[in-house]
C-alpha cells in the first residue's frame, strides 16, 4: 500500500489522513470516532474476498465491521480521486456496521444483515437492488455532496489539501455552509 494513492490519502497502517478523515466526515456526516477507527485494506486482505462483483457495478468496496475492503485498482497511483470518492461512499457503511461491533461474530452478522437489505432490495426493485436498498442511498449522501462540493468549489478545490489537516480544518469552515446546504437537498441515488 505505499505508494502515491494510499499515502495521500492512507496513513501506512491503512488509517486514514488527517485532513481525508476531517473531509469525509464533513461530507458524510459520518463520527469522526467511527473515521478514526476505520483501516482501508484491498480487497484481498478479508477472508471473504469482498466485493466479489465488478467495480463498474458498484464493487469497488465493502464495509466489514472496522474495516474498508477496496478493489486494487484504487491503490493505483492515478486513481486517489476515485478512491476519494469511493471512500466518501463506503464511509456512510460505517454507521451500520458500528451497530454490529467488531470481532469476527459480529462482522459475520453484519454480512449477514446486509445480505438481507439487499435481498429485500432484489425483490422490490429487481435489477436495480443494490443502488436502491436503504443502506446504499444512505451511503451514497458522502460521494454526492463531494461531488457537488468539488463542483460548486472548482476554484477552490479541497484535493490540493489531502495532506494538511489545519488547511483542511480552514477550507471545511470557509464551506461549512454549503456543505450544510447539500446535505439538506441530497436527493438520493438515482438510478441510472
Amino acid at each position: 500500500m505505499a505508494n502515491f494513492a494510499a499515502m495521500r490519502l492512507l496513513e501506512a497502517d491503512g488509517r486514514l489522513t488527517g485532513a481525508v478523515r476531517l473531509l469525509l466526515g464533513a461530507v458524510s456526516g459520518v463520527p469522526d470516532g467511527l473515521l478514526r477507527e476505520v483501516r482501508v485494506f484491498p480487497k484481498e486482505r478479508n477472508w471473504l474476498r469482498f466485493p466479489w462483483y465488478a467495480a463498474s457495478q458498484g464493487g469497488g468496496a465493502f464495509v466489514m465491521g472496522d474495516r474498508i475492503f477496496a478493489h486494487r485498482r484504487f491503490f493505483d497511483p492515478h486513481a486517489h480521486r476515485a478512491f476519494l470518492f469511493l471512500l466518501a461512499h463506503e464511509a456512510g457503511h460505517l454507521p451500520h456496521a458500528a451497530r454490529f461491533g467488531t470481532n469476527s461474530l459480529a462482522k459475520a452478522r453484519f454480512v449477514c444483515w446486509a445480505a438481507g437489505h439487499y435481498l429485500r432490495s432484489g425483490l422490490k426493485h429487481g435489477r436495480h437492488a443494490h443502488r436502491m436498498a436503504r443502506i446504499e442511498q444512505e451511503a451514497e449522501r458522502g460521494r454526492w455532496v463531494l461531488a457537488e462540493l468539488t463542483r460548486l468549489t472548482a476554484s477552490d478545490p479541497p484535493f490540493t489539501l489531502l495532506s494538511d489537516e489545519q488547511a483542511m480544518t480552514a477550507w471545511l469552515e470557509r464551506h461549512a455552509r454549503t456543505i450544510a446546504e447539500l446535505h439538506r437537498r441530497y436527493p438520493g441515488w438515482p438510478l441510472v
